[in-house]
């Protein structure tokens, strides 16, 4: 009787071990400047792979930043693993500037995009996937695009802005601070004439700061909507319908400019793929609220995409 549990306590932890390793994570530096973890489905097949660029700012490979915890990409990396498809995200070149002495005047948007394109090449030379294909995040949708075209199998961009920086940074402004929107029309057309922005109003230091500017004019210079027109490779566009950084239109905007596009626009979702029944303060809140799961339309329309 004895050897019998002991046999089907064995059983048991056998079952429960091959449930619970449905994918394999692994540390991958690219270069100095790239470095991220690659996750894969736990599998002899080979699979393809999506490299995730993450949206403006200090947001980590996980999605998150100083402030919240969502783990939203680190969630849907697991989430494509059990479903047969591999994925690469890292952390951008900001969490490498103290180590590698680079100051914030010297960052620029192309540094962004030549990272991206590195990572692209390191995994095209290895045969262990089928296909290659980039998803850019809000600011990785632009970023993503530059970098696609001519290198990846395909392209998927999720809340990506369709219009250059400065034109979706003055509306905003003419939206949360009328008034200061000529102001910063004014400022952003010397830093693009003259190189520098000066005089502008106070309250607009956040963006025009001496040591950011060279890194705004650099990605203002590209134009979306370009950018996806000028791209020969299959490409899908996301968007939630409850996104507060993103307005919906400027999905569409990109579904004009690449009318091949597949175009997904899913119901209740915010701009980090969380579902949200209620108003905005819902939707920010889930910025730390990393008990949340990733919206399975997200994961169906992706897999569908990946896979055909």
């Amino acid at each position: 009787m004895k050897s019998k549990f002991i046999l089907i306590f064995s059983l048991f932890i056998c079952i429960c071990s091959a449930q619970e390793k449905e994918y394999n994570s692994a540390i991958v530096k690219v270069n100095r400047y790239v470095e991220g973890s690659l996750v894969t489905p736990y599998s002899d097949k080979n699979s393809p792979l999506l490299i995730f660029i993450m949206d403006a700012g200090p947001i980590n490979r996980d999605g998150n930043d100083r402030m919240s915890k969502n783990d939203t990409f680190k969630k849907l990396a697991y989430d494509l693993a059990k479903a047969g498809i591999a994925t690469f995200r890292y952390d951008k070149r900001l969490f490498k500037m103290e180590s590698l002495g680079i100051k914030e005047h010297e960052i620029s948007f192309d540094h962004f995009v030549e990272d991206a394109k590195s990572i692209i090449d390191y995994f095209k030379r290895n045969d262990a996937y089928t296909k290659v294909m980039v998803v850019g995040h809000g600011q990785g949708s632009l970023i993503g695009m530059i970098a696609a075209k001519e290198r990846a199998d395909g392209f998927i961009s999720i809340a990506g802005n369709a219009d250059p920086l400065d034109e979706v940074i003055v509306e905003q402004i003419a939206k949360q601070a009328p008034g200061l929107e000529k102001n910063a029309a004014v400022a952003f057309r010397q830093l693009l004439e003259n190189g520098r922005a000066v005089g502008y109003d106070p309250a607009l230091e956040s963006i025009f700061r001496y040591d950011l500017q060279p890194f705004i004019k650099s990605w203002m210079k590209y134009d979306p909507k370009q950018e996806i027109a000028a791209l020969d490779i299959p490409v899908l566009i996301v968007h939630g319908d409850k996104d507060i950084q993103v307005e919906l239109s400027q999905s569409e905007k990109l579904k004009e400019a690449s009318p091949q596009a597949t175009y997904a626009i899913i119901s209740n979702m915010n701009h980090i793929l969380k579902e949200i029944k209620g108003d905005r303060l819902e939707s920010y809140k889930s910025y730390n609220e990393a008990w949340r799961k990733i919206m399975p339309e997200v994961l169906n329309s992706i897999t569908k995409f990946v896979k055909e």
